[in-house]
């Protein structure tokens, strides 16, 4: 896989991860900030469209798959995890199994600060997610989510 970015402006200590090996695939016109994590899987790459913000602080977990489309916002803090590992305790997983799939985020979205988006969560396109929200079930096109669990409190 290849890392491919352009025009991606980067701010510092930025760790995208093993990114020549996962594969990193970015539009035109973002930009990283501050101090954030950014990594996809050995076959699954975290594909992301144009003119995208992803804040300080922010851990995004692709390893089982994750694309985001264009003018995607991800404020300051937000984690999006693609799995719910690591769980080292076989006795644990028995209850507790590692859950791993996908998330999609459509276009023109904004994730609050300190959202949080759990595996297999899809976000259609020009949706709000609150900040502090916790998403573990998919959000419709043109809705805003907030919460914990992130429920509907309003319509674009």
């Amino acid at each position: 896989m290849e890392l491919t970015i352009k025009d991606t402006q980067h701010g510092d200590h930025v760790d995208i991860r093993n990114a020549s090996v996962n594969g990193l695939r970015a539009g035109k016109n973002g930009k990283i900030r501050d101090f954030t994590i950014l990594f996809g899987g050995p076959d699954k790459p975290v594909t992301i469209g144009d003119d995208f913000f992803i804040g300080t602080h922010c851990y995004v977990n692709g390893v089982a798959g994750l694309t985001m489309g264009s003018r995607v916002t991800i404020a300051h803090g937000a984690m999006l995890f693609t799995d719910s590992g690591p769980n080292t305790s076989p006795i644990l997983q028995k209850r507790f199994p590692i859950v791993a799939a996908p998330i999609v985020i459509g276009n023109d979205v904004w994730i609050g600060a300190g959202a949080m988006i759990l595996p297999g969560v899809t976000i259609g396109s020009r949706c709000v997610i609150g900040a502090g929200s916790v998403v573990k079930e998919n959000v419709q096109d043109d809705t805003i989510v907030a919460g914990s669990p992130a429920k509907v409190i309003g319509v674009l």
